[in-house]
């Protein structure tokens, strides 16, 4: 039987030369980013988003998180928010996209806002309905809080359309928005 310092040495060495011979493949970083990928959860994942995001707003504040991630939507529409631009295009109708209907201090954003009334039209993605989504720590509470998000909305004087993006294909949805925007 091995003595512990003998054993610790032994272990110790074989664990430099594994390391080493990774280090040297000629493709170790994409091995390494596949390995990573290949063993990443989704909840993992909404773990590691969640704490690089708080990390970020110890840093910088949820001011500059919030305005990042609003001005990322912008640039970056979903495809969902790119169906319901076309059928508002289609409509003729003027809205702007990623609106502070209760100002710049209150982070609310709404997916469209239709320029000029106090309506606005929010598109639920695959979040708001997977439940692979919620924290494991809190779950549902992403329903709770669109729940209370709508209301702040309808307080302030805001009609809001809330669209499931499963539903954005049938035309029954796209009459609804029609609606929704003749609607005085």
């Amino acid at each position: 039987m091995l003595m512990p310092e003998e054993k610790r040495a032994r272990l110790s060495e074989a664990g430099r030369k594994g390391g080493k011979a990774r280090a040297a493949m000629p493709d170790f970083l994409a091995h390494q980013s596949a390995a990573g990928k290949r063993s990443a959860q989704v909840n993992d994942m909404a773990a590691l988003g969640h704490r690089g995001a708080m990390a970020y707003v110890h840093k910088y504040g949820y001011a500059r998180l919030f305005h990042l991630c609003r001005n990322y939507r912008l640039d970056h529409p979903s495809e969902p928010e790119r169906t319901v631009m076309a059928i508002l295009d289609e409509l003729g109708t003027s809205y702007e996209r990623e609106v502070l209907p209760l100002g710049e201090s209150v982070f609310v954003a709404v997916d469209f806002a239709l320029s000029g009334q106090t309506k606005a039209i929010e598109v639920n993605g695959k979040v708001h309905y997977d439940p692979l989504f919620d924290s494991p720590q809190y779950p549902k509470t992403r329903a709770a809080n669109d729940a209370r998000r709508l209301q702040r909305l309808e307080n302030a004087g805001w009609r809001v359309l809330v669209l499931d993006y499963r539903r954005l294909a049938d035309p029954e949805t796209r009459q609804q928005i029609a609606r929704f925007v003749q609607e005085g």
